[in-house]
């Protein structure tokens, strides 16, 4: 296991991979539910096209906002992360700002397509930084359990 020692002096565990991509699921099957509902009360341009309706812009702010919005929340989660028990820092083990934030989720496809690359070739894929958290220099770390 690898442990991260940040300037402030505490340690902690990063994330695996398979409690992030279980994280991702879920937060991506609220989006889609959410985007799925206001698809079904709206009145599209045109129904003929699945992917690039006028809609879709629409559906990405969405996903910022939500995404962003719970990574620089005091909570520092998704509500997939959250209920995981994992959460996303910065390097100082604090909240992330708005910007990183939005570096971050607009980041991630790239990061998922090197790595599926990577996949592909038969390279070895990094366990806990990919490119969208090199970029804003953040983690996702398992919470710490406080018990009283």
């Amino acid at each position: 296991m690898q442990a991260i020692y940040l300037k402030s002096g505490e340690k902690v565990v990063p994330a695996s991979i398979r409690m992030r991509a279980i994280a991702l699921v879920i937060d991506a099957v609220l989006i889609v539910t959410i985007a799925a509902i206001a698809d079904y009360y709206t009145i599209s341009s045109n129904e003929a096209t699945f992917i690039w309706k006028p809609e879709t812009l629409i559906y990405i702010v969405l996903g910022w906002l939500y995404f962003a919005g719970a990574e620089t929340s005091h909570v520092q989660a998704t509500l997939g992360k959250y209920l995981l028990g994992l959460k996303v820092v910065d390097k100082h083990n604090g909240r992330l700002t708005l910007k990183n934030a939005t570096i971050r989720y607009f980041a991630k496809p790239l990061s998922i397509m090197i790595m599926l690359m990577r996949f592909v070739r038969g390279l070895p894929v990094a366990k806990h930084r990919y490119f969208h958290n090199r970029v804003t220099d953040s983690h996702v770390v398992k919470q710490a359990r406080h018990y009283t």
